[in-house]
Order: structure tokens, then C-alpha cells, then sequence
């Protein structure tokens, strides 16, 4: 099998959509892409670069759960009241938020999301999903970087922002649920061949550019 992307797009911009060739001819498939990393390594950022570079829609999970209570949608409905709460928003209600999203058309040449999942029953429920629509994940980016660098971005940009509730203490806790609760997503999809690392603990450009690599390698795998 060989592939690549299919040119151009819009403005300027790379060419989401890889065209594949295989045992039955010649077809374009999307870039799906999913992000996964400790707080403070830099995924909402380079989330938005992939976006603009490449002309896919970067999936903040966080983001379309508010915007489905802000817009009164169904989903939104069931999740308001938990959250409301301080309780979690279930798993099936997240799956079902990120299909409602990747239904539409703008998600056509692929994705970046970012967010979920952050369990390993979440990634079995996504991939499940995933493959009912058709749409397997092609690359997990998993961005490393020291813990020390997570807490100093993370203090900095409380300061910044003005997040009383960060406090050192509070963000070291939230680093170890993600090592025992997201870390081990990393054998889980190392296993099934499609990580590829980030070294995070550089400047913005330079993580950047090591992305477009991996994906120019993705492209003729």
C-alpha cells in the first residue's frame, strides 16, 4: 500500500485528505488525529496549529460539551445538571457529543481531538465508536515532557489567567490522576502501532514542525 496528501488546500493550506492506494484501487481517506498528554504540554496549541495548517477542525472536548448546554441540545441538557453537580458527564454522553461533532461536514478531511479520552474504558468506548463510522484514528501524538516543565507552565498560566484554584498543590494532583489514569493509553494505542511521540519541552514552532514530519511520514505509509 502507498499514499500521500492530496494537495493543496484551501488558502494555501496542506491537504488533510491522503489518497490511498491499495488492493482496490485508488481512495482518499481523512486525517484523524488524536492528541494525548499531560496539562501544560502544549495540546490546545499545537491542536490549533494542526487545525490551521491542515484545514481540519480542532476537537476540544471540553469545548463542545459547553457549547451543547450553551446551544440546549439534547445532550447538552443531560450533561448540564451533572456538571452542575460536580459530578462526571458519563462516558456515553461524551461518545455520543464527539459523534454528533464528527457528523459534520467540516470534519470530512479529518480531525484533531483533544481532551478525551482519558481512561482506558474511554478508549475502547471511542474506538468502538470510531469504527462504526468508519473513522480509525491515524495518528495518537503523545506529548512528553518533564512533570516539572507541566507545573511551571501550568503556575504560569494560572498567574496569567487568574486561576486562584491552581495551586501547586492542586495541579501536582491533577498530574498524578493523569499518570495513573491516561498514561497507560499510551501502551494502548503504541500497541496498535499508531503513537508517535512529541518531545513538548521545546519551543512552540519547533514542536510544530516536528508534527508536520510525523505527518509527511503518515502520508506514504
Amino acid at each position: 500500500m502507498s499514499s500521500g496528501f492530496s494537495g493543496a488546500g484551501e488558502g494555501g493550506r496542506r491537504a488533510a485528505r491522503r489518497t490511498v492506494l491499495d488492493g482496490t484501487g485508488e481512495r482518499e481517506v481523512p486525517l484523524d488525529i488524536l492528541l494525548l498528554g499531560p496539562q501544560g504540554a502544549g495540546k490546545g496549541t499545537q491542536g490549533k496549529l494542526i487545525s490551521r495548517e491542515y484545514g481540519i477542525p480542532h476537537i476540544a472536548t471540553g469545548e463542545i460539551l459547553r457549547a451543547a448546554i450553551a446551544e440546549g441540545t439534547e445532550l447538552g441538557r443531560k450533561a448540564e445538571p451533572l456538571l452542575n453537580a460536580g459530578r462526571l458527564v458519563p462516558d456515553e454522553i461524551m461518545i455520543d457529543l464527539i459523534r454528533d461533532r464528527l457528523a459534520r461536514e467540516d470534519t470530512e478531511g479529518g480531525f484533531v481531538l483533544d481532551g478525551f479520552p482519558r481512561t482506558a474504558p474511554q478508549a475502547e468506548a471511542l474506538d468502538a465508536m470510531l469504527n462504526e463510522i468508519d473513522r480509525p484514528l491515524t495518528v495518537v501524538f503523545e506529548f512528553q515532557l518533564p512533570e516539572e516543565i507541566c507545573i511551571q507552565r501550568l503556575l504560569r498560566r494560572a498567574e496569567e489567567e487568574g486561576r486562584a484554584d491552581d495551586t501547586p498543590d492542586a495541579i501536582r494532583t491533577r498530574l498524578r490522576l493523569y499518570h495513573e489514569q491516561t498514561a497507560p493509553l499510551v501502551e494502548y494505542y503504541r500497541a496498535r502501532g499508531i503513537l508517535v511521540p512529541v518531545h513538548a519541552d521545546r519551543p512552540v514552532e519547533e514542536v510544530f514542525a516536528e508534527i508536520q514530519q510525523a505527518l509527511e511520514q503518515v502520508a506514504v505509509r
